[in-house]
């Protein structure tokens, strides 16, 4: 519906998705901008594919979280067998990358057809919006809007090697 980029009070970018239901409520998806590069290491995913990483990064803030031992039981990943000592793969107990990113996309694929879609703007259609956090309201072309944020993004190989190594010390293996 729209989008546009946020700079924080600490200078932080956001991304601030603003989405519509189908019972039309409106919902905001604030994504720091740091988010793409992060979920590119963490998964090993493409880091000049910014669809991908953007629609994983909305869908997987509806994923129930599979370390609860009341979601466990039902986590799709740990359904389909993927498990390490009893307890769903995920980024922190994976043996991999790859295993973590299988585990993390069947997440995303459960909640692409079972929780939310998303639907990328029609070209040309301009709706009215208010950005909530400028209280202005005006006419925008949500797609077009959405590809200017999009070209912001500009991964940086030696920022996502700094986090790459990070994790790998949080997580004793390699990233």
């Amino acid at each position: 519906m729209d989008a546009y980029l946020h700079l924080g009070d600490d200078d932080t970018e956001w991304w601030m998705i603003v989405t519509k239901h189908q019972d039309g409520t409106l919902h905001v998806y604030a994504l720091p901008s740091c988010t793409f590069e992060n979920l590119a290491v963490e998964y090993g995913l493409d880091p000049d594919d910014i669809d991908e990483l953007l629609r994983v990064a909305i869908l997987q803030l509806h994923i129930p979280h599979p370390a609860l031992r009341s979601n466990a039981p039902k986590d799709v990943a740990a359904v389909q067998g993927m498990l390490r000592e009893g307890k769903p793969v995920a980024l922190g107990n994976a043996d991999s990358t790859a295993q973590a990113r299988e585990a993390h996309l069947a997440r995303i694929s459960w909640v692409e057809q079972n929780v939310v879609q998303v639907v990328m703007p029609v070209p040309g259609r301009r709706i009215h919006t208010e950005a909530a956090d400028l209280g202005l309201a005006e006419d925008v072309d949500p797609s077009a809007r959405l590809a200017e944020l999009k070209a912001t993004y500009q991964p940086d190989p030696a920022r996502m090697a700094a986090t790459r190594d990070r994790l790998a010390l949080v997580l004793g293996r390699r990233v």
